[in-house]
């Protein structure tokens, strides 16, 4: 159990950050949250999906439907239980990205990254375990609505002032 924390903690490490592009032209995203398995210490994607929306809905920024060619808030839940079923761990990411088209109407192979974040929570005991979780997954996401309006912020002075 040691080492699986120890991963997770330095796998945390090494990819945390933002990445540098900028989000000024995105005005509706998508939502996609990754699966959580069966045991997945009673969280589930509903508490994910609501809290998400919940916090999206108070800013500018909207959510669309399932537009293929919108950008989309990807939301990564990693959580473990422990053998003994009372211990719980976790990492969670959060990104935008998008895949784009090429002229043609082919895919390109690849993603672009608008945003980037993740956050490791390590706590114990399955009962408290989802209050930890969403208490994180809430933080990470009110980061990215800031760094998008710190983006738009000069659109929003033009529209409004």
């Amino acid at each position: 159990m040691k080492k699986i924390l120890s991963t997770i903690l330095v796998l945390g490490l090494l990819l945390s950050g933002n990445a540098n592009a900028t989000m000024n032209e995105i005005k509706k995203i998508g939502l996609l949250v990754e699966y959580l398995s069966d045991r997945s210490c009673n969280v589930t994607q509903e508490n994910i999906e609501t809290t998400t929306k919940y916090i999206l809905s108070n800013s500018r920024l909207k959510l669309s439907g399932d537009n293929l060619y919108e950008p989309y808030l990807y939301i990564q839940p990693v959580i473990m239980e422990g053998k003994s079923e009372d211990v719980c761990t976790g990492a969670l990411v959060v990104f935008l990205k998008k895949s784009h088209n090429l002229k043609d109407g082919s895919y390109n192979r690849g993603d672009f990254i608008y945003y980037y974040n993740n956050t490791v929570i390590l706590k114990s005991g399955k009962s408290r375990f989802k209050g930890y979780f969403i208490e994180a997954l809430e933080e990470e996401i009110k980061k990215f609505v800031v760094k998008w309006s710190e983006d738009n912020k000069w659109k929003i002075k033009m529209i409004l002032g």
